[in-house]
């Protein structure tokens, strides 16, 4: 949304502004903010965003919403004191969000939303006009962020909904619910939160279809494993797969897609790894729900792209490094090792891995199932931190090369000294161990 009245904000809060702005954009990060933006102070576990007001204000920021015990400067900032910041924040997105025109396609799921989302906004740019979210802009915080922020004339809203503890799915849809539903693959992820259970975490991310807004659910065909999250899908339901010929689009090794049994069109994506792959069908499946032709669909194809950090090759004096940082949890560590590239004739595969976090207590099992995993596909591992111990000592049971180190310039050194041309070498790590920082030392 671009030159709203803080008028019309304050309304919505319950406020009187002192004077009349035009709000070009809402921000919760100072660094972010741009000219003519409305800055939301937002306190934080580590930091509070009313210590960072003047740096907001530097950024061209006009104003601020800000908690009603605040009592510092304004830095020149038309000051909007409120009881909840957070909660100000959902609030005006949701009251936006009433007059919004365009069609919401809501993604959720354990792995693929950020990949199915950047894909399915390329494919749907065929035919029409798309915003989407920002980045992985899909939390309790930043969800309403995309929502505030979008330009208002687009024919599809592609948005992110991600969720790390119960209740919160309910709390996003109520600020806006999709018309259209999409869950990908659901997984061990955030699992400290969910009793250890992908059955809970299934359900949970099935809560994004319950809204009677939401007029279909497209889904991963492994979710009928899970009897109680299709209890919550009461829409018309659809299924994709890249393994069960059950499901309404089936992807084949191939490429070729069947559409409910039917053989009916084959595709050339540029990326033909499983996890990808699934994340491609997934939005085929949305683009035929709002009745794309398969010429159109595959008209965009070929401008496919991942999202950074994600399977993303580099080389390096020749080495393949595979920037594959931005998160990590057991499946998606598999399907990385799994989908590795060949080395050069002679050379070697080198993986370099880090904790998944939130794991509870399968912490050490599923490290170790990882290690062992690994033992297939990686000539020579690499382990950071000491929180993924059970990584190391499950790949020292073979005879392969094993190290472990819990400081990136030590390690860079090594990486350096051990990498030739023709390796390939993997980095990969949950988010919170922010693994890009070793390759950005290389």
């Amino acid at each position: 949304m671009r030159h709203v009245s803080i008028t019309k904000i304050c309304q919505v809060l319950g406020i009187i502004p002192e004077r009349d702005l035009l709000i070009d954009g809402f921000q919760i990060d100072s660094r972010k903010v741009g000219p003519g933006d409305l800055f939301f102070a937002l306190k934080g576990q580590k930091v509070d965003g009313h210590s960072f007001l003047q740096d907001a204000a530097m950024n061209g920021a006009v104003a601020a919403v800000v908690s009603k015990g605040y009592d510092g400067p304004n830095f020149g900032l038309e000051l909007l004191w409120v009881e909840d910041v957070f909660g100000s924040l959902q609030a005006l997105a949701k009251h936006f969000m009433k007059t919004c025109r365009s069609l919401v396609i809501g993604i959720t799921g354990s792995l693929g939303k950020t990949t199915t989302k950047e894909f399915l906004a390329t494919l749907l740019g065929a035919k029409f006009k798309v915003g989407k979210t920002d980045l992985n802009y899909n939390s309790q915080r930043t969800y309403p962020l995309t929502l505030l922020n979008r330009n208002g004339d687009e024919d599809i809203l592609v948005v992110e909904m991600g969720i790390s503890e119960p209740g919160e799915m309910t709390r996003l849809c109520d600020i806006a619910a999709p018309d259209i539903a999409v869950i990908t693959k659901v997984a061990f992820v955030h699992s400290v939160n969910f009793e250890e259970n992908v059955s809970l975490i299934a359900q949970h991310k099935a809560e994004i279809s319950k809204d009677s807004k939401t007029k279909a659910c497209i889904f991963d065909h492994a979710l009928y494993e899970h009897e109680e999250a299709m209890g919550k899908i009461q829409c018309k339901r659809v299924s994709f797969s890249l393994e069960s010929r059950q499901a309404d689009f089936f992807l084949s090794q191939e490429c070729l897609v069947d559409e409910r049994g039917v053989r009916a069109y084959q595709f050339d994506p540029p990326y033909k790894e499983s996890h990808f792959l699934h994340d491609f069908l997934a939005a085929v499946a949305v683009c035929r729900e709002i009745k794309m032709n398969w010429d159109e669909i595959n008209a965009q194809v070929s401008k496919l792209q991942l999202p950074k950090m994600r399977f993303e090759k580099i080389d390096k004096g020749g080495v393949t490094l595979i920037n594959d940082a931005y998160n990590a949890n057991p499946d998606s560590m598999k399907a990385a090792l799994a989908h590795l590239p060949k080395p050069a004739d002679g050379a070697k595969t080198i993986a370099v891995l880090g904790m998944m976090a939130e794991m509870g207590a399968a912490h050490e099992r599923v490290h170790r199932e990882v290690g062992l995993f690994a033992q297939k596909y990686v000539d020579h591992l690499i382990v950071f931190g000491k929180e993924a111990a059970a990584l190391y000592k499950a790949f020292q049971e073979v005879k392969k090369p094993v190290e472990k180190y819990e400081d990136f310039e030590a390690l860079s050194k090594r990486l350096k000294n051990l990498m030739r041309p023709g390796d390939v070498v993997l980095v990969k790590a949950s988010r919170c161990v922010e693994m890009e920082k070793l390759l950005n030392l290389l």
